[in-house]
């Protein structure tokens, strides 16, 4: 049987592992962890936690956070606020997102982090409908969002932390929030390929073409994922939970679920070979849809690498449980498992290990990324920098 686990991300209950952590970690071995604000209490205590995990589950493991800027800043109470996309995306220059790229690597590579949750990808097209992104987008034009994100990402996979570009695709245009309700996203799928993607094609590493034979008959061939590791270049991307009208109609169907935009689009039409990652399978766009065990199999054989569940220990056990059963019943493609495995193979091998925590280099970091922050809202016009607490608040 196929390693089950190393296919789960999965989050913990809090700063430490406790027992019943350890021990559903243990039995069932994830490939990676996320963080979230309430396993974070000091700068030593998340290098010892994940320290703690490296120990447990090996030294391959994936350990990540939301670490974007603006609001979704996991370690703010260690190092302040940070420009958010958007701020960045006013001021439209390359520099800025490139030291915050940076910074931000430095930052959780001191910790012990290997992966974070960014760069947004997605297009700045609804900015007055809360659907989880309007303020964490660089920008509407593709073009900006390519320039602004592809020097973030480079810059931060430089310093070893691998970055997951989200969300594939569509969030921009949506509706709803996803955390809440299944998202509807009514582009066309000109308009998905011409804007929604031009990021994604521009950040995607190259791939050469296997040389035909003289004489071969005339079919289409595979292209092969260049085996250099070039941090320009997407090694993961984050599934949507976006129902894209354009490619299931009325069905309700979230992306991450869906074969023909997690393998035949992604895979065949943009020949990309990275890493998949769902969404969070506890949102409400899925929860409410379907059962966690259906998404799970309908994941998997949608030739999803990696599935998040972020929050509640059993459906965590319900998502193992489920991928068990379906590998056990042949519910799964072989030639998919064997090109996941290949995938993650290659990710975990390009991951950089952590260094011993160093309290003076960390707070070395902190002290950059506060003047970098400080420098940017002051830049910015009076409306868009972030409210200062009154004395004594």
């Amino acid at each position: 049987m196929k390693d089950i686990g190393q296919r789960f991300l999965v989050g913990i209950p809090g700063p430490s592992i406790d027992s019943a952590t350890e021990s559903l970690l243990a039995e069932n071995r994830p490939g990676g962890v996320i963080l979230f604000a309430r396993n974070i209490e000091s700068a030593p205590q998340v290098a010892h936690l994940c320290a703690n995990l490296r120990r447990l589950l090996g030294p391959q493991l994936l350990i990540g956070l939301d670490h974007e800027g603006g609001r979704i800043n996991r370690l703010k109470d260690l190092i302040g606020a940070i420009p958010s996309a958007i701020q960045l995306g006013f001021l439209k220059d390359k520099r800025l997102a490139d030291e915050h790229g940076a910074l931000t690597g430095r930052l959780l590579h001191e910790l012990g982090i290997n992966l974070n949750f960014a760069p947004v990808l997605d297009l700045w097209l609804r900015p007055n409908t809360d659907n989880s992104v309007p303020d964490r987008c660089w920008s509407r034009a593709p073009d900006e969002v390519s320039k602004l994100a592809g020097a973030f990402l480079a810059a931060m996979q430089k310093e070893g932390v691998i970055g997951c570009g989200k969300h594939f695709i569509g969030y921009g245009a949506s509706d709803k929030d996803p955390h809440l309700l299944l998202p509807q996203v009514n582009r066309t799928r000109r308009q998905l390929l011409r804007e929604d993607l031009a990021p994604y094609r521009e950040l995607f590493p190259p791939f050469t073409q296997y040389k035909r034979k003289k004489g071969a008959a005339t079919r289409k061939h595979p292209r092969k994922r260049s085996s250099r590791y070039n941090p320009a270049h997407l090694q993961m991307i984050m599934l949507a939970h976006a129902h894209l009208r354009a490619y299931h109609g009325r069905q309700p169907t979230p992306a991450c679920i869906s074969s023909r935009v997690a393998f035949d689009l992604l895979r065949n039409r943009l020949r990309f070979d990275g890493i998949t990652l769902t969404d969070d399978l506890e949102m409400g766009a899925i929860i409410r849809t379907m059962t966690l065990p259906q998404a799970v199999l309908r994941c998997l054989q949608a030739g999803v690498d990696m599935i998040l569940i972020s929050h509640n220990a059993k459906a965590m056990q319900k998502g193992f449980h489920a991928a068990r059963q379906a590998f056990k019943r042949g519910l799964i493609k072989e030639s998919l498992l064997d090109a996941s495995d290949r995938r993650l193979g290659h990710l975990f091998s390009i991951l950089t290990p952590p260094p011993n925590f160093s309290p003076h280099r960390f707070g070395a970091a902190v002290h950059d990324i506060r003047r970098f922050a400080e420098k940017v809202h002051e830049t910015l016009p009076s409306s868009m920098r972030p409210m200062k607490k009154a004395a004594g608040a």
